[in-house]
């Protein structure tokens, strides 16, 4: 059984990659970039201890778009089919990874989430108290909404599955009941947020998050690994960077580093919308932001590498978006942060591979 389970596992993993990152995935392989003879063997000695071979494509990526050489650069396919794997089970996120579910999991009196207004879970309808209701209750519900932002609770990623709905070209009930006959997964409709003036400087049009990567150790401590600000560009309405989006790091201090990236590697010195300079943005209540990733990671211990989506509200309370159970991306805090694990990057891989 544990074998057919990992390969369940692996098969999820790989189709992963293909459905979420072919077009990046792509890209670094076709960089012009090549390795220096030291370089690579810098990357085999490290590597040769886990693997018997290492896709040197994604040192070659990263090396050209930063500038930076590591040799501790996590290869994208070994991180999801291997460590991130490792680290969460996948068979409980199928079930678990569900923003229906937020509420649960993850108390309000802990952290803010956004207003729920309509949840529909296994084809049945439920209001903000979970109680099962109509059709005409759905649309009476829909029917005192300006907009609304309705989601595929499950298994959406980089902006696929969201939608913002609002009345133009008519009611929202109508809209919304155009959108979700195409969806079979559950759903789940929240009342827009209204951001913090910084991060709505950038750009206004998107909810603009901090994507916070940790790590819950078997001694129930939590160790935070990276983070970055995931911002929309232009009319968007979400942050992803496989939406066109740009992510820029973060200082501990919570300031913006002072190059930001898009998926394909490119730099931006401003912000293509708003012109702003990302290091003159002072993110409000980061300390904030990094002690609620603290306090919630321990409440699904299922999930040891966990990325968190998290907005500043207009009060710069944080707002718990999304918790990535699974599959949360790697490359962009690569690209402006160097190798993920840092320092433990060996401690990890020997972790992960069981030396």
């Amino acid at each position: 059984m544990s074998n057919i389970y990992k390969a369940f596992e692996l098969y999820q993993a790989l189709g992963n990659i293909k459905r979420k990152n072919d077009t990046v995935v792509g890209c670094k392989k076709l960089t012009s970039y090549k390795l220096t003879e030291l370089q690579s063997k810098s990357v085999v000695e490290l590597y040769s201890k886990y693997t018997k071979s290492v896709s040197k494509c994604f040192h070659e990526f990263y090396t050209e778009k930063t500038g930076n050489f590591y040799p501790e650069y996590i290869p994208d396919d070994l991180y999801y089919t291997k460590i991130d794997t490792f680290y969460n089970d996948w068979l409980a996120g199928s079930i678990m990874d569900n923003k229906c579910l937020y509420d649960i999991l993850f108390p309000k009196a802990v952290i803010k989430q956004p207003e729920t207004i309509i949840k529909r879970m296994n084809g049945i309808y439920y209001d903000a108290q979970m109680q099962p209701i109509s059709v005409a209750e759905v649309n009476e519900i829909l029917s005192k909404q300006d907009a609304v932002f309705c989601k595929e609770a499950e298994d959406s990623s980089g902006g696929d599955g969201v939608r913002y709905i609002d009345r133009t070209g008519g009611g929202v009930e109508d809209t919304f009941w155009n959108v979700v006959k195409k969806w079979k997964r559950d759903v789940i409709v929240q009342k827009p947020l209204s951001q913090c003036e910084e991060l709505a400087s950038l750009n206004g049009s998107s909810i603009n998050t901090i994507r916070v990567l940790s790590l819950l150790s078997l001694n129930g401590s939590v160790k935070i690994y990276s983070y970055v600000l995931r911002m929309g560009i232009g009319g968007s309405k979400v942050d992803n960077a496989c939406s066109g989006g740009i992510n820029c790091g973060i200082c501990e201090d919570g300031r913006l580093k002072g190059i930001a990236y898009n998926q394909k590697g490119d730099k931006f010195m401003i912000h293509p919308t708003s012109n702003v300079k990302f290091d003159e943005i002072q993110i409000p209540n980061f300390d904030k932001v990094i002690e609620k990733v603290k306090i919630l990671h321990p409440f699904i211990p299922h999930f040891r590498l966990v990325s968190w989506d998290i907005a500043i509200d207009e009060m710069n309370e944080p707002v718990l978006i999304e918790a990535n159970l699974r599959y949360g991306e790697l490359d962009f805090h690569q690209l402006n942060n160097g190798p993920v694990f840092g320092k433990d990057t060996k401690k990890i891989l020997d972790e992960v591979f069981g030396k």
